[in-house]
């Protein structure tokens, strides 16, 4: 009732305004204005209340004949007279009309405004003028006649209303739009709260393992179009300095404040749809979320490039990445007596991760190239097929080995930061030449990896969708002599759009020694070593609204290798470790 009465009084102001508004020219100019011709009964009902008032009429009309009679100056005084009450008039009823749009305004803003049910009255909120203009300038508002006709209200047609509700629909949207985004940037995210439990008995293999602790991840997305061409994006980011595969901070630390890092920067040039270059921190050019060679939460430095090109129901893609790790800045390495004195150098500790004494120390990069071709089948296209091959080349690895160790991570990680780091880089887990060295027993790591994704988006319940993902991979270390392969099965059906939803997972996979680097794959599937394992995962997740969902995983691993001094071969976690459980119940927010 409220929303009608507003835009009652908006259309009578608007009506009065074009009254005065087209009566002020008649005035001036001494005219009368031309009334429509009236029906007979119209006529007829009018003419007694003519003749009773024709003393009134008579003397109204008596004015401009004195009027004309004057002197000019008093006519011209006269009709000043009543344009300047015309002009007062007119002046109030804008005002009124001015205050009524602000209220309408700040209605629609507070999303409170309503269209009416009743079909004779047309009443729309909208920052703008909806309902047509009559010919000729007048305002045709369905139910109320114009400014001199008081005519039957005309209804209003089903192409009127489905016009404004359109009208109004797209007035919604870009409300929304406007909501997502600040001056051209894009803000979205999310925030996860994590009870995470950690369970081992001990042997003698290998001790106990048990935390049970809770956390917190972070993740805010800012991202701007700069032009059609160029768009840029930052994440800033929760977690720890010196663990690169988590962006979880535990519950911890009595009552200190948690730091927000810069986790994702870049700046992304695609001059046409075929090309595409990117260069900052940033996810691998084939990271897939699978937790197979590399971590979901691990980020890289360097650059991309991207050649694209569709055929058919498909599309192909090249892409190849250039990675850098460290940047050492070390001209020569001081002689191996100059680092067995009493105060040696801080990098002397290259030395053990196996860098020749007197010689630069080279960086560490890691270059990644391969295709990606994706098709689609079915007569709705609901079958999608994916095969990737990648292949990639580590360039002096082992600097990524010394920074795990107590005796690099000062060289490595706190000349990056700036800062005195705790503890070294997380991640151990390769074979190394000696316990607890530097130097891995792979003579390097050139890893191939072939993948295939089958998708089929045609399953339907009655409440929600059932996506099943079927997605295989394969990989192995042309650089290591034994122990050098990898796979991984993984099957999922479901997604978690609405509250109800339900979505299934599981995975299983076996990752030898020296298949990849331990310190870049997955922290989760692998707990306390990224690879000589083989682990099952089974996930389960429940939506609870379009912007939250509880996700349960758990996760059982076991070890593969134990150590072979004859071969120079040590892990950390030996097989005749006790089987490991790890559970994750977390909650999920989305923005």
């Amino acid at each position: 009732m409220q929303s009608r009465a507003v835009t009652l009084r908006y259309v009578t102001y608007a009506i009065l305004l074009a009254v005065c508004s087209s009566t002020a020219p008649w005035v001036t100019a001494g005219e009368q204005p031309q009334h429509p011709a009236k029906s007979p009964k119209e006529t007829q009902k009018s003419t007694s209340k003519k003749n009773s008032r024709s003393v009134q009429t008579n003397a109204v009309q008596a004015a401009p004949s004195n009027a004309q009679e004057g002197t000019p100056a008093q006519e011209v005084q006269l009709l000043k007279q009543r344009l300047a009450t015309q002009q007062e008039q007119i002046e109030q009823l804008r005002l009124a009309l001015e205050e009524q749009r602000h209220m309408l305004e700040q209605a629609l803003r507070s999303g409170q405004s309503t269209t009416s049910q009743d079909p004779g009255l047309g009443e729309v909120a909208s920052l703008r003028p909806v309902i047509p203009a009559a010919p000729g300038g007048a305002v045709a508002t369905p139910g109320v006649g114009g400014p001199a006709s008081p005519g039957p209200a005309a209804p209003v047609t089903q192409d009127q209303m489905q016009g404004y509700t359109k009208k109004v629909d797209q007035l919604d949207k870009t409300v929304g739009a406007l909501s997502k985004g600040l001056a051209g940037f894009k803000l979205s995210g999310d925030v996860r709260l994590r009870s995470d439990n950690i369970f081992r008995s001990a042997n003698s293999v290998a001790g106990a393992a048990q935390n049970v602790r809770a956390r917190y991840r972070l993740r805010l997305n800012v991202d701007k179009a700069v032009s059609e061409q160029i768009d840029t994006h930052l994440q800033l980011g929760s977690g720890t300095f010196n663990n690169p595969l988590t962006y979880d901070s535990d519950f911890n630390g009595t009552a200190t404040r948690g730091p927000v890092f810069i986790t994702e920067v870049w700046g992304d040039y695609h001059p046409n749809k075929h090309l595409d270059f990117r260069g900052g921190k940033m996810p691998a050019a084939f990271a897939d979320n699978s937790r197979f060679l590399l971590d979901d939460d691990i980020r890289f430095n360097g650059f991309q490039e991207t050649v694209r090109q569709s055929f058919g129901k498909g599309s192909i893609e090249f892409r190849a990445s250039q990675y850098v790790f460290t940047n050492p800045n070390v001209q020569a390495l001081p002689s191996t007596a100059t680092c067995a004195g009493d105060n040696p150098p801080a990098s002397c500790a290259y030395l053990a991760a196996g860098f020749p004494p007197g010689r630069k120390v080279p960086s560490t990069n890691m270059f990644d190239q391969g295709v990606v071709v994706t098709t689609s089948a079915g007569a709705n296209e609901n079958w999608t097929h994916q095969f990737t091959l990648n292949f990639g080349l580590w360039r002096n690895p082992n600097s990524i080995q010394l920074a795990s160790l107590s005796s690099g991570f000062p060289v490595l990680g706190n000349s990056y930061y700036g800062a005195t780091l705790s503890g070294p880089i997380s991640g151990l887990g390769n074979g190394t030449t000696t316990k607890g060295g530097a130097i891995f027993t792979a003579d390097s790591f050139h890893i191939g990896q072939v993948v295939y994704r089958l998708d089929y988006r045609g399953w339907k319940s009655h409440r929600q969708g059932f996506p099943v993902s079927l997605e295989f991979h394969g990989a192995k270390n042309f650089g290591a002599d034994f122990y050098a392969n990898a796979l991984m099965g993984q099957i999922s059906a479901g997604e978690t759009k609405k509250a109800g939803d339900l979505a299934f997972k599981y995975g299983f996979f076996y990752k030898q020694a020296n298949s990849m680097i331990s310190q870049i794959t997955d922290d989760d599937v692998g707990t306390g070593t990224g690879v000589n394992l083989k682990t099952h995962m089974i996930r389960f997740d429940l939506g609870l609204n379009k912007f939250m969902a509880w996700q349960n995983i758990l996760f059982v691993q076991d070890e593969l290798a134990g150590d072979d001094p004859a071969r120079n071969f040590f892990v950390n976690l030996p097989s005749g470790t006790n089987r490991q459980y790890r559970y994750q119940g977390q909650l999920q927010f989305t923005f």
